[in-house]
């Protein structure tokens, strides 16, 4: 089991929400477009918890604050993730991807998730 944690980037959007989980040593794991918002109300934090435990890692979930679905549904993301930080491995930090300048392509990502991947750097490295 390694001791650093898994980065999981929720960049919710109107029509889905995109998931990027990554790994620093391993790098992307997955990548996925989910329905905008969870059907059932405690699902993301079972998502979140259940990514943790098949890793058998601790969890940063990295909410992409400035996203659009977020902006128009602040209180539902809000509640949200904060179900899912009830868990002890899922840590949630709210960020926003950096400014056009400080922005860096990951050329192995596929189009449609450089925002996600941006979050990511931007949460690791520290950048505010």
């Amino acid at each position: 089991m390694s001791s650093l944690p898994l980065w999981l980037a929720l960049e919710p959007e109107l029509s889905c929400t995109k998931l990027l989980l990554s790994h620093s040593s391993d790098g992307t794991l997955l990548k996925a477009r989910l329905s905008a918002t969870p059907a059932h109300p405690g699902a993301l934090a079972m998502l979140l918890e259940s990514l943790s435990a098949w890793q058998g890692m601790p969890l940063y979930a990295v909410l992409d604050a400035d996203a659009e679905g977020v902006s128009k549904h602040p209180e539902c993301w809000a509640r949200l993730m904060g179900e899912a930080e009830q868990h002890p491995s899922i840590h949630v930090e709210w960020s926003s991807p950096a400014p056009a300048p400080l922005q860096r392509r990951n050329r192995e990502l596929e189009e449609g998730f450089g925002r996600a991947s941006q979050l990511l750097v931007r949460t690791f490295t520290g950048q505010r």
